[in-house]
């Protein structure tokens, strides 16, 4: 019974606590945050990849659709009278045929055979396409339609169909314009099906209109059905229209890490996915090294290095309470000081650069969720958390604001004729041209496309609401000088009054943008308010 008395044994009593103690702090608190900080490093590098693919296929769509537009509007009438003398000219169109390698088709507005395909295909040309969704939708109006992937009833592949109508000369829909590109044909969609997210993850090409994956890395899933509801809760919410990094658990029952991004071109939506158990998997070998490590060392050195513990590991057990505090939000996240240069130090050092790293991605994300990435001013969520916070404060004060609703006249002239990143350029000189003409009160966003508002809050008059619409009519009004070419805009802008007019932030926005409407049909260039 003496040996339990004995110093030693109280020595290694504690020696062997204090290295089981430290062991399972460390693995409880380094799991938490190395998941965290592996969760968000790995969503990055997919949202990351997943912007990179969405992107290239949004271009390759917008080219795509661009030829065809073009080729329609080149399409000589006569030749439709003439089968023969139309494949002719279909065969002519190298430049749209490398575009669509399944072939190029001109369906009469009938639907019943095509007048001419090139290259021809047995039995295409007999087809009925009145059942066709991308014919009907172009018949009765669409200027430009993606179908349903499926498989192509004449070439028995796999095809993505492209289709715009061709018009006489008083814009009747005499015929539809189709081109066919293969889902396997290279150049469109190949990064995609190529596409691998670590060692078993992959990319998905979701087409929401018609709940199918159109394709996938994994081969299985092409063409492959969606899942139902329910079945995937952050895909139901990518259906609804969300678009960013999350964790979910899919049809599977697999445990995954996805970023989803739009294809705005072809109304797609693109996902990047890494299973949780391979992007965790270092973070496990890890903690399980550091759980095989603490046994070792507690195995040989706690004998010998008993009396040296206590002193080698109390920094440890006050960095590990601080850790705790922070987990426990009894403090808040900060950088732990540094007291000694050795391992333990070393481990604070490093956890004190994780802290940074996650203050600094916390920092980012809370910036990108608030603002526009284009014009860096504030996005639809930020602009209406502060109309709704500014309304609440005109209450309680018994003040005016005025919300001026900002939509750019010949905008889409400038973006479709000059290109889009001249577009672009445009819009955020039309921002700095903005931030110039409103005071630092003001609030100022962007909805999206070429929507801008501005909320006056220093209890602003109809009348000075009016002024500030002039002042911003006539600084947008400027020509804009980008690239080497001039672009000229004007502005049509709806003004509504709170509380004259409404008293929800949702009816002033709806009033506002009513107002702008009635301002563009009155010839732009104007400002209007609403008065219902």
């Amino acid at each position: 019974m003496k040996v339990f008395h004995s110093l030693t044994f109280k020595l290694i009593a504690i020696g062997v606590l204090l290295v089981a103690g430290g062991g399972a702090a460390r693995y409880l608190l380094l799991e938490k945050t190395l998941k965290t900080g592996i969760e968000e490093v790995v969503n990055a590098q997919q949202l990351s990849l997943a912007r990179y693919v969405a992107q290239d296929i949004d271009n390759k769509v917008l080219a795509r659709r661009q030829a065809l537009t073009q080729l329609a509007a080149s399409l000589p009438p006569p030749l439709l009278q003439s089968p023969s003398n139309l494949e002719a000219w279909l065969r002519q169109q190298t430049s749209a045929l490398g575009l669509f390698p399944g072939g190029l088709l001109v369906v009469g507005s009938q639907g019943r055979g095509a007048l001419a395909d090139y290259p021809p295909v047995d039995g295409r040309r007999a087809l009925d396409f009145n059942d066709r969704d991308w014919f009907v939708a172009v018949r009765n109006g669409a200027p430009f339609v993606i179908g349903k992937p499926t498989i192509g009833r004449a070439v028995k592949v796999a095809v993505v169909q492209m289709a715009v109508p061709v018009h006489d000369a008083q814009q009747h829909t005499v015929a539809v314009l189709m081109g066919v590109i293969p889902l396997a044909a290279p150049g469109f969609l190949d990064l995609v099906e190529s596409g691998n997210v670590g060692r078993t993850g992959g990319l998905l090409l979701v087409s929401p209109r018609d709940r199918i994956f159109v394709t996938a890395s994994e081969a299985a899933m092409r063409l492959a059905p969606l899942p139902v509801p329910g079945a995937n809760p952050l895909h139901d919410q990518a259906m609804a229209g969300w678009r960013g990094t999350g964790v979910t658990r899919n049809a599977r029952g697999l445990e995954e890490l996805s970023a989803v991004v739009g294809i705005p071109s072809a109304d797609w939506f693109l996902v990047a996915r890494t299973p949780a158990s391979e992007a965790f998997q270092v973070v496990d070998a890890l903690l399980q090294s550091i759980v095989k490590s603490s046994i070792r060392i507690g195995a040989l050195l706690v004998l010998s290095l008993v009396l040296l513990l206590a002193w080698v590991f109390r920094p440890l057990n006050q960095a590990a309470a601080q850790m705790r505090a922070m987990a426990q939000g009894h403090r808040p996240l900060a950088q732990l000081p540094v007291v000694r240069q050795d391992e333990v130090g070393a481990m604070v050092g490093s956890f004190n650069e994780l802290v940074d790293q996650l203050q600094q991605s916390q920092a980012r994300m809370h910036y990108l969720a608030h603002h526009d990435g284009l014009t860096q001013l504030r996005n639809r969520m930020a602009f209406q958390l502060s109309l709704t916070q500014g309304m609440a404060l005109a209450q309680r004060q018994q003040t005016r604001l005025a919300l001026l609703f900002i939509d750019l006249d010949g905008f889409k002239k400038v973006n479709d004729g000059l290109g889009h990143d001249v577009g672009d350029q445009v819009l955020q000189q039309v921002a700095e041209r903005l931030r110039a003409s409103v005071r630092a009160a003001d609030v100022l966003g962007r909805l999206g496309g070429d929507e801008f508002v501005l909320l006056l809050t220093d209890k602003p008059t109809p009348e000075q609401a009016a002024q500030v619409a002039d002042k911003l009519i006539e600084a947008i009004s400027v020509p804009y000088q980008v690239a080497g070419v001039q672009a000229t805009l004007g502005a049509s802008i709806g003004i509504a009054m709170y509380p004259d007019q409404a008293k929800t932030a949702d009816a002033l926005l709806a009033l506002a943008d009513k107002a702008m409407y009635q301002a563009k049909r009155a010839g732009g260039g104007k400002y209007q308010s609403d008065q219902a």
